[in-house]
């Protein structure tokens, strides 16, 4: 399998164990696998277009936010929930967000 195989392959098992989650009603276990697959996508993005790959979320961020503004701005959004999830409970509404936005995203890369 190639890189950008292995990266849509993390995507879609991300997103299916977070589906799997939601359905339980496992919100913050379903919250930070939904971020997993967003960052997952954007990790395929930048490999597709940039042939890079970011090795933590800092420098992630910091190639994003010039060249993908949107996607920056939802990578940015929900970080602060994702730290939160280790500490706090996931509002229903925001997992809600994540989960319609990682559907939105994941079919720019289908």
């Amino acid at each position: 399998m190639g890189r950008l195989e292995d990266l849509k392959a993390n995507v879609e098992e991300y997103f299916q164990s977070a589906e799997l989650l939601f359905k339980q009603g496992l919100n913050n276990a379903a919250f930070m696998m939904y971020f997993k697959a967003l960052v997952a996508i954007t990790d395929y993005i930048l490999w597709r277009d940039l042939r890079v790959l970011p090795e933590n979320h800092r420098e992630r961020f910091r190639i994003v936010k010039p060249r993908y503004p949107e996607l920056y701005n939802v990578l940015s959004y929900y970080f602060p929930y994702y730290r939160d999830t280790y500490t706090k409970r996931v509002d229903d509404r925001v997992l809600v967000a994540i989960r319609n936005d990682v559907i939105r995203l994941k079919e720019k890369i289908e």
